[in-house]
């Protein structure tokens, strides 16, 4: 198993005590990785155990399928519709399927690996899973969580702590990932839609003082923040500027990411009748179609694949070269999280691009602060409001 650079640097740093965190780009490598360590591992321990912990049944079947293909062990698999009877060498599982068989493993005989390892953060999860291990890594471009302290109480006193790094920046360099280049596009919100936006906002600011300082755990806060992002999500500019912009992009092959499933919706029918072959993925459509879908968007039948939050995780497809997004106001997980979709190294020649519309000044400032480190690493990053040129 030959190492890229940057898993030479990190492997003796986790070897040393057996745990830590990796926080790696999307596309960079963590699995593989990960698969190195399982082998080193079961080399000096060939009576012991390992059980990974992933959050989806296409993480499932991914695991699944590299750990066939670069080791010879045992595999047991828990979730998708399989069980498991019997302890394996390496043992994989979803975490909604994690309460069946949690009980059947000696924390102090088993490597736990847990894979996207920000979804632990729940106190259910986490007493599945707390013990002393004989070692154990989580794996995530973000691990760290945005609106509550679960990574502090639950997800780093099980794994440990971030103990590697490895961001766009440098994966770009090495060549780990696409070279690429950034559009910012501005969708202003309506008049009702701003007034509605400037009230939340206040009463963000005014919660804050109240507080003293940002409570990431106050409830009260959360439910303003959300609401503040559905306004934001939902402006109705969003969706003519995006026509436009994939009007103007047309040869690419796009991954659009919706915040709710009903923009979703109304997005895929806009860009049928304006002549694109488009399709939808998310959880609403039958087991069948979303398989169909997917077929058909890698065997270029689709130039166009609209998504919510199922494709953030999980998606392992290589040859996407651009991603419109159609909320820049995501968390930052979920932004890192769909722009590594389309930077995982393609054939394509052109670098791949990534288009984020924006309809506030909390999203603009966050694009801003974005742009000025890319533009120092020589990325481009270009601003544009397109929807007011005929």
């Amino acid at each position: 198993m030959k190492l890229r650079k940057w898993q030479k640097k990190a492997f003796p740093i986790w070897w040393k005590n057996k745990s830590g965190i990796l926080k790696v780009v999307t596309g960079g490598g963590k699995t593989f990785f990960a698969l190195h360590c399982i082998k080193k591992f079961l080399m000096e321990h060939p009576e012991r155990k390992v059980l990974i912990v992933v959050p989806s049944i296409p993480l499932l079947d991914q695991w699944s399928i590299e750990l066939k293909e670069h080791l010879e062990y045992s595999i047991a698999i828990n979730g998708g519709g399989t069980r498991l009877n019997q302890i394996k060498q390496i043992n994989i599982t979803t975490i909604g399927s994690l309460k069946n068989i949690y009980k059947k493993f000696r924390d102090h005989s088993t490597f736990l690996i847990v894979d996207e390892c920000h979804k632990l953060g729940t106190p259910t999860k986490g007493k599945m899973l707390s013990g002393k291990w004989a070692a154990t890594m989580g794996l995530s471009a973000t691990p760290e969580r945005d609106f509550d302290d679960y990574f502090e109480k639950i997800i780093s006193p099980i794994l440990g702590p971030i103990v590697f790094e490895y961001d766009y920046l440098e994966a770009k360099k090495d060549n780990v990932i696409s070279k690429f280049e950034l559009l910012n596009a501005y969708a202003p919100m309506l008049e009702d839609e701003d007034l509605e936006y400037k009230d939340l906002t206040y009463k963000i600011s005014r919660r804050i003082a109240i507080q003293g300082g940002f409570d990431k755990s106050d409830e009260v806060l959360k439910i303003l923040f959300f609401k503040r992002a559905r306004v934001i999500n939902n402006a109705i500019n969003r969706i003519p500027l995006g026509i436009k912009l994939l009007k103007k992009f047309k040869n690419s092959k796009w991954l659009v990411f919706s915040e709710t499933k009903k923009q979703a919706s109304h997005f895929n029918k806009l860009l049928n009748k304006n002549g694109f072959r488009s399709a939808i993925y998310n959880t609403d459509i039958n087991l069948v179609s979303r398989q169909a879908n997917l077929y058909e968007f890698k065997n270029d039948m689709l130039d166009i694949l609209v998504t919510c939050k199922a494709l953030d995780e999980g998606f392992d497809y290589p040859e996407i070269n651009a991603a419109l997004i159609l909320s820049a106001s995501t968390t930052t997980r979920q932004r890192i999280q769909r722009m590594g979709r389309v930077l995982r190294t393609t054939k394509a020649e052109k670098n791949a691009m990534i288009i984020s519309i924006y309809s506030s000044d909390s999203e603009f400032d966050r694009l801003t602060l974005e742009s000025k480190r890319f533009i120092e690493e020589g990325i481009a990053v270009n601003w544009t409001s397109l929807i007011f040129k005929k």
